[in-house]
């Protein structure tokens, strides 16, 4: 139908629209955003896991300090057992200040999309698609230029004054 003044895929409300998520997030100045509040978050990780060394460490070395100049092999082998318990902790601490900015990049990245999400559809909707994706390789092999609607949402957010401006995420713990 094409030349009959309809969008191209209009009454097609199973048709999908594609926006590329990444390539949105930086051109309205989001991806740098998420980077900022990911090294902040990194930032306060490090010198919590700085701290909690220092701690491990202090145990250690106060433990030393009771075995005297001289231990025993029974000594030794606490003090090697001790310092073993202390590494794993310190790996446990590790790991889960990796899964907390794991999580913080989870949740910086779904507020993008929820924020997205209204103007991607209504933007899709106009052109009579009634499904968006975000759109990766992974997933689409190939697909027809026009169901792009990546410039389209970067466009409206623009008019709508949605550049760089977020609102901070608070952590998983707090």
């Amino acid at each position: 139908m094409t030349g009959c003044g309809r969008a191209p895929f209009a009454g097609n409300k199973g048709a999908v629209a594609l926006i590329d998520l990444e390539n949105t997030a930086k051109r309205l100045g989001r991806d740098v955003v998420i980077a900022k509040e990911l090294k902040d978050a990194g930032g306060a990780l490090g010198e919590q896991l700085t701290a909690a060394q220092k701690e491990l460490q202090g145990e250690l070395e106060r433990f030393k300090q009771t075995l005297g100049d001289k231990p025993s092999e029974a000594g030794n082998q606490k003090l090697v057992e001790l310092s073993r318990n202390l590494n794993a902790q310190f790996q446990q601490k590790q790991q889960q200040a990796q899964q907390e900015l794991d999580a913080r990049r989870v949740a910086l990245v779904n507020r993008f999309r929820e924020e997205l999400k209204p103007v991607a559809m209504k933007v899709a909707a106009g052109k009579g698609l009634g499904v968006v994706l975000i759109k990766s390789e992974l997933v689409v092999i190939a697909s027809d230029p026009a169901l792009d609607i990546t410039d389209e949402v970067v466009a409206e957010m623009t008019k709508l004054g949605q550049g760089s401006v977020a609102t901070p995420v608070s952590s998983p713990t707090q």
